[in-house]
C-alpha cells in the first residue's frame, strides 16, 4: 500500500473541478479541466499531470506522472492486483489508484511508492496555489502615506475575504447550488471585469454537477 494516498473523488472533483470552472472564468490557465464523461484532468504545462476517470458503479481511477518525482512503470507493474474494470492508463505513468464504491478507499499496487501523486498539482494545494495568485494581484493602496503596518495589516485582510469567498463557493459546489452569486465574487479577485466570463463558467459548472438540477459524474456512472 502506497504511504500516500490522494483525497477521496469526490473531493478531488469538488477542488478540481471548481478550479477548472474559475479556470474557464478568467480566461487564464490554472492546470485543471473538467471533460465529458466524468474526466478531470490536471496538467501544468512541463509533463507534469494525471487524470481522474469514474467508472460504473462509483469506481474510480486516478493515475499520472511527474517528470521529477515519478518512475515510468510497466502496465503490468502500475496495475498488480487491481480488479478487471481497471484500465491501463492511456499515458505513462508512475502511479494508479483505484477506488471501489464498498467504501475501502483508494487502492494501488503493492511496491514502493511513487511521490508524484503527492507533488503534481495535489488537489489538497489548490486552495492555497489560487491565494497565491490574490496576493500577486493585490489592488495599489489610495492613500500612499498611509502606516505601512496598516497596508499590510490590510492585505491580509483582503486575502482572508478571499478565502471566505472561495470557501462559499466550495460550500455551494458541494451541495449543487452554485450561482453567480457565489462565482462572480471569487472570480473579481482573479481577474479583472473585462476579463471575466461568467456564463461559460456556469456552464461548465453545470457539466460539473455543481449547479441545480445538474449531475454529479458519479450519479451518471452508478445509474
Amino acid at each position: 500500500m502506497s504511504d500516500y494516498l490522494p483525497p477521496s473523488p469526490a473531493e478531488s472533483w469538488l477542488l478540481g473541478g471548481v478550479t477548472a470552472v474559475l479556470q474557464e472564468g478568467i480566461g487564464q490557465q490554472l492546470g485543471y479541466w473538467v471533460g465529458p464523461g466524468g474526466v478531470l484532468s490536471h496538467d501544468d504545462g512541463s509533463g507534469n499531470g494525471w487524470q481522474l476517470a469514474w467508472l460504473p458503479g462509483g469506481r474510480a481511477v486516478i493515475s499520472g506522472f511527474d517528470v521529477d518525482y515519478s518512475t515510468e512503470r510497466e502496465v503490468a507493474q502500475l496495475l498488480a492486483g487491481a480488479p478487471p474494470w481497471v484500465p491501463a492508463p492511456a499515458e505513462r505513468a508512475g502511479f494508479c489508484f483505484w477506488w471501489e464504491s464498498d467504501g475501502g478507499g483508494w487502492r494501488c499496487a503493492a511496491g514502493a511508492s511513487d511521490p508524484g501523486m503527492r507533488l503534481t498539482g495535489s488537489v489538497e494545494h489548490v486552495e492555497e496555489r489560487l491565494a497565491d495568485r490574490v496576493w500577486e494581484r493585490i489592488p495599489e493602496p489610495d492613500d500612499e502615506d498611509g502606516d505601512e503596518s496598516e497596508e499590510e495589516l490590510d492585505e491580509w485582510a483582503y486575502v482572508e475575504g478571499f478565502h471566505r469567498r472561495l470557501e462559499e463557493l466550495l460550500a455551494a459546489a458541494r451541495e449543487q447550488r452554485l450561482t453567480d452569486g457565489e462565482l462572480v465574487p471569487v472570480l473579481a479577485f482573479l481577474a479583472d471585469p473585462q476579463e471575466q466570463r461568467t456564463a461559460g463558467a456556469l456552464a461548465l459548472a453545470a457539466q460539473a454537477g455543481f449547479t441545480a438540477g445538474s449531475r454529479l459524474p458519479w450519479e451518471a456512472a452508478t445509474a
